[in-house]
């Protein structure tokens, strides 16, 4: 009786060491920037600089709730622009679908609307960062026959 009480107890010792030592050693690769770009998860849009200042205001206030939606996991990379709670005008749709692309070695994101209306807005927009819950975007805006960075940021 004892030695059958041993063994279980061994049994059961070996047992709780064995699967108290394994760990999941599995982890999914890392995303592309393309792949968090394109999470499927609405932007919206959280501060607009040139240089230090905030202008942000010089924004329609009807376009800055607006939400907008990269799809990765489609063939063609669709996109979805929603207006958000408030249009700037009655007739707009609620939603414009776009299609997107976003080359990672240029950092060059091509868009084939405008997410954002921002006057003298010209060029390439590029990608300065990307993480799972902020996307800073850049492109160049000429005010007054003078270009200048505009910098935006959209969080999830």
């Amino acid at each position: 009786m004892k030695l059958l009480l041993k063994i279980n107890f061994l049994l059961a010792l070996t047992c709780l060491f064995t699967l108290g030592s394994c760990s999941d050693d599995d982890t999914d690769p890392a995303k592309s920037e393309a792949e968090i770009i394109g999470s499927g998860i609405a932007w919206k849009l959280s501060t607009a600089k040139v240089g230090i200042f905030n202008v942000i205001s010089e924004i329609d206030a009807c376009l800055q709730d607006n939400e907008v939606t990269f799809n990765y996991e489609t063939s063609v990379k669709l996109g979805v622009l929603d207006a958000g709670p408030t249009k700037c005008s009655s007739t707009e749709s609620q939603t414009v679908n776009f299609i997107w692309d976003y080359n990672e070695s240029t950092k060059i994101l091509l868009v084939d609307t405008e997410i954002i209306d921002v006057p003298g807005a010209e060029g390439n927009m590029i990608v300065e960062s990307v993480s799972n819950n902020e996307l800073v975007i850049s492109q160049n805006i000429s005010v007054s026959g003078f270009t200048q960075k505009l910098v935006v940021t959209f969080v999830h």
